[in-house]
């Protein structure tokens, strides 16, 4: 009887361990294609609202990662109402990804634009999250397709 209660308390340990809060949100391996030429842009929108215990969404913060080696530098713009943000991942190929940068904007949809400096297929992910004013994970929606892709 005391080895069955230890094995639960030791399968609910390690549950628990194992179990991290959602912070952010990531796109994946998105592409700017090369046959748009270097004015492509891909256009994408999350919403963010409140949560009954936390309140209300205050910002957007996200960060881009260029995943293309290259001199083409690849750019992430934020943008609700008449606020924005940019942020640039200004080495392309390794694995640090731009600054964050945030859009206070309260609930609602946000647009994230992401564009080039040249021509040329570019391979991106964005981490991105909603978070209340005091900085606490808000709920965000995860686009499954982009609003422009190009």
């Amino acid at each position: 009887m005391i080895l069955k209660h230890l094995l639960k308390t030791a399968l609910a340990l390690a549950v628990l361990g194992s179990v991290s809060p959602v912070s952010a949100h990531t796109l994946s391996n998105k592409t700017l294609r090369v046959g748009f030429g270097a004015q492509a842009t891909d256009v994408w929108q999350v919403t963010c609202s409140n949560d009954a215990v936390l309140g209300d969404s205050h910002h957007l913060a996200a960060q881009i990662l260029d995943k293309s080696p290259g001199t083409n530098l690849l750019s992430l713009i934020i943008v609700k109402g008449t606020a924005a943000a940019t942020t640039v991942d200004s080495k392309g190929g390794d694995t640090t990804p731009s600054p964050f940068v945030e859009v206070v904007g309260g609930n609602g949809v946000y647009t994230m634009l992401v564009n080039h400096t040249q021509s040329g297929n570019k391979v991106y992910n964005i981490e991105f999250h909603c978070e209340n004013a005091g900085g606490d994970h808000t709920p965000t929606t995860t686009p499954s397709t982009p609003v422009q892709d190009n």
